[in-house]
């Protein structure tokens, strides 16, 4: 398994980007240039920073080598790395509640404020305004994951508070088969493609009865994120996060329309019948959506050629919104080497340190536009480019950094899943769906309001 899959499979098992107890506010106060009040070190003694992450195949490797390279440009600190393999999230909540939390950490955007508005996390904005830090050359959707409003229900507000930064701006993406493509005589996907033209060329290449598919049923979770439900004008909620809108047409249209390809088209299989590997690397569907991280799994494929595509337009808005989710660090409000953890973190995000992730193949892709494209002009495939074009044109901050999210979308989600798996009523699950969400929005509110 490659690094990127790897690390998708451990976040799955872990749960992370899940909403963390509410956990002992930090009390001490930093300033940049200065020092927290308790823990400083005496000028030309050596200072210890504590980096913490989870780790999956080969990131461990990966970020010692980065931190080596900081580490040249700071002798005089030892950098104590504290990897953990499994319960991450529990360690971190023990050593913040114990006053012993690490300096920098990774970020998990899905935890942002609920760590924020418990006073977990050191606001950045000093140190980003002291160093002049360029913002404005980060993707959007990526920087607004880490920026918080106090009061506001999601993150993402103009006017709030850095409590993080991005390392990577990972989208979904459309890869397909060329040589099922040409054995069906179907044009390969051009820029003008619709939803119309993704199931016609799925209906051309599909023999059902020898287990040949012409697309791959998108995963609901992909389509929660935003991706084809932007796109159709719908919605998982109102603006103001107090009413499910998992019930609107619009809404419904995405949702039936990927529930569609395998009951009324009858282009996907269902997904007891998909095989055990990949679908699309076992050369069973011609079509997949996924994680733009897949991209490195799939240059190992030999059996045929393959390439991808920009997402098929929606036939009546014309938009071909993809999320944009970005992985990222932070520090914590009790840092003892405050300075010293932000010196770490810019070097981390900043272009140069994008750059070297990118060479060791973690990051990817990043969210500088510039470091990206140099990531999205290797091959295979041959249209890699295509995919930052979608994350650069039309992208969307990938919906699930809302206070609660994991617990509310855990109890709607078997209604919609259900119907995806045994071919029932789509349409009655996104209404009962939204009923639950309705009732679980009411719980998340009582909940923020009382924090």
């Amino acid at each position: 398994m490659t690094t990127q899959l790897s690390r998708r499979t451990f976040l799955q098992l872990t749960g992370v980007g899940a909403a963390g107890a509410v956990l002992a506010a930090c009390t001490a106060t930093t300033t940049p240039g200065g020092s927290s009040e308790e823990g400083a070190a005496p000028a030309g003694d050596t200072q210890t920073l504590i980096f913490s992450s989870y780790t999956w195949s080969g990131y461990e490797a990966a970020m010692k080598d980065v931190i080596a390279a900081w580490n040249e440009e700071h002798p005089e600190v030892t950098v104590e790395g504290q990897f953990f393999p499994e319960d991450y999230w529990t360690k971190v909540q023990t050593q913040v509640a114990g006053g012993t939390p690490p300096d920098v950490g990774i970020a998990d955007y899905g935890r942002l404020l609920t760590y924020a508005k418990s006073g977990i996390l050191l606001p950045l904005d000093d140190y980003l305004q002291v160093d002049d830090f360029p913002l404005d050359k980060m993707l959007p959707g990526a920087v607004a994951q880490y920026r918080w409003q106090e009061g506001e229900f999601d993150t993402g507000g103009e006017g709030g508070k850095m409590y993080g930064l991005p390392s990577d701006a990972q989208s979904q993406i459309l890869a397909y088969n060329k040589n099922m493509f040409d054995a069906a005589g179907v044009d390969y996907p051009t820029d003008d493609w619709t939803w119309d033209d993704l199931v016609a060329a799925g209906q051309a290449i599909t023999k059902a009865d020898e287990n040949i598919w012409g697309m791959q049923m998108i995963s609901p979770w992909i389509l929660t994120k935003g991706n084809f439900l932007f796109s159709a004008n719908g919605a998982n909620h109102s603006a103001d996060f107090k009413q499910s809108l998992l019930d609107t047409p619009e809404s419904i249209e995405a949702f039936k329309w990927n529930w569609d390809l395998v009951y009324t088209h009858q282009i996907a299989p269902t997904p007891g019948a998909q095989s055990q590997t990949n679908p699309f690397m076992s050369g069973q569907v011609a079509m997949v959506v996924d994680g733009v991280w897949w991209i490195s799994d799939f240059a190992s494929i030999e059996d045929f050629e393959w390439d991808i595509a920009l997402f098929p337009k929606h036939p009546q808005t014309g938009k071909r919104t993809t999320s944009v989710e970005s992985d990222g660090w932070w520090i914590f409000q009790n840092a003892t080497n405050p300075d010293m953890a932000w010196s770490l973190m810019k070097y981390l995000v900043d272009e140069n340190g994008q750059k070297r992730f990118s060479e060791l193949n973690y990051i990817v892709p990043s969210c500088y536009e510039e470091v990206a494209t140099d990531w999205y002009n290797q091959s295979p495939p041959d249209s890699r480019p295509k995919a930052l074009e979608n994350i650069v044109q039309d992208s969307a901050k990938v919906d699930y950094t809302y206070f609660d999210f994991f617990t509310i979308f855990d109890a709607y989600r078997p209604s919609i899943e259900r119907a995806y798996a045994d071919g029932t009523d789509i349409e009655a699950a996104m209404m009962e769906a939204a009923q639950i969400h309705n009732e679980e929005l009411t719980k998340a509110w009582d909940k923020f309001s009382q924090m």
